[in-house]
């Protein structure tokens, strides 16, 4: 599974802050500052298109990794400091299962500027290519009777009379292969559809069903788990040009995301990313033994309830009102 853009880790190994397959580095620094977790500690933040990774000068097991994903705003700030003078510091809110968290990164602003906006516009491409990477049922990506290509997209095959089995009575329609997914869409109804990347499918597989002999496609947990029957005349060809495709794609995946480098030599608020941020509880992170060095980034609301929840523990525990 690819969680690198689905996760916020916490000084993790060298393994983990290495680059999986199909991820690439983009842009990088040296000299920022991560200001709220590690105030004074300088490292170098790197911009993949999967995630923002950042890791100590001095000790590189003293990290972070960011997924994209889990960001839910973005700001840029020029503030003037006694000892460094200009300084633009990048403000992330995160969330990331039901906790939020704040990451500030600073640096001087003639060094970090060109940095910055790259990273937004990096994070505009991420949010714009989601096709490539999630799955998604009845979107409007069928015109005309036609696949709406992706940017980095061709058309491998086209199969006609394909149907799907999901439905009890079964639906007849047209199924497209692609170099990065696989899409379905009934004949009778162009928002009746299904696209797969094939970085979210598990296994591709024949099996026998109640409509007979089906080619079956697992996708991810990630995805939803979900099981989905096609058939067709010439089943067995597209199952082994499938299998094929999946492997090849796996070996070298295509996110989809890329740096426009238009969009970084405008001024910053113009690609500036926004999103809205919604209301979540906390909750106690699986990282048991790194769960000191999380609070650092938890947001101010995040740690009120956290100091509320601690002081009424010690409250029922004075009183012997609780276990």
């Amino acid at each position: 599974m690819v969680w690198q853009d689905r996760e916020i880790r916490f000084d993790v190994s060298n393994k983990e802050m290495a680059t999986r397959k199909g991820e690439v580095v983009i842009e990088s620094i040296k000299n920022i500052e991560d200001t709220k977790g590690n105030p004074d500690e300088t490292g170098t933040l790197k911009i993949t298109n999967l995630r923002l990774l950042w890791y100590s000068d001095t000790n590189s097991h003293i990290n972070l990794s960011i997924g994209y994903d889990c960001i839910a705003n973005i700001v840029v700030k020029i503030s003037v400091s006694n000892n460094s003078g200009s300084v633009q510091s990048l403000y992330l809110r995160c969330k990331y299962k039901q906790s939020k968290f704040e990451f500030i990164f600073s640096s001087a602003l003639d060094e970090s500027q060109k940095l910055y906006a790259t990273f937004q516009a990096v994070c505009r491409s991420y949010e714009t290519t989601k096709l490539y990477r999630d799955l998604r049922l009845r979107s409007a990506i069928i015109q005309d009777k036609n696949l709406i290509l992706l940017p980095q997209e061709k058309i491998i095959n086209r199969y006609t009379n394909v149907w799907n089995l999901s439905a009890d009575q079964g639906n007849v329609g047209v199924f497209f292969v692609t170099n990065v997914r696989l899409v379905w869409f009934a004949n009778l109804s162009e928002n009746f559809n299904v696209s797969v990347p094939y970085i979210q499918i598990k296994v591709i597989k024949k099996r026998e069903s109640k409509h007979g002999t089906a080619l079956v496609v697992e996708t991810s947990q990630l995805s939803g788990n979900y099981v989905l029957g096609f058939q067709c005349d010439n089943l067995d060809v597209m199952l082994t040009e499938l299998v094929k495709i999946h492997k090849i794609h796996f070996e070298n995946p295509i996110f989809g995301v890329e740096a426009n480098i238009q969009e970084v030599t405008k001024p910053i608020e113009e690609v500036k990313v926004k999103q809205i941020e919604e209301d979540v509880e906390i909750i106690e992170s699986e990282y048991n033994d790194r769960q000191a060095h999380m609070s650092n980034y938890l947001t101010s609301e995040e740690k009120s309830e956290v100091n509320f929840l601690i002081s009424m523990k010690d409250f029922f525990h004075q009183h012997n009102l609780g276990p």
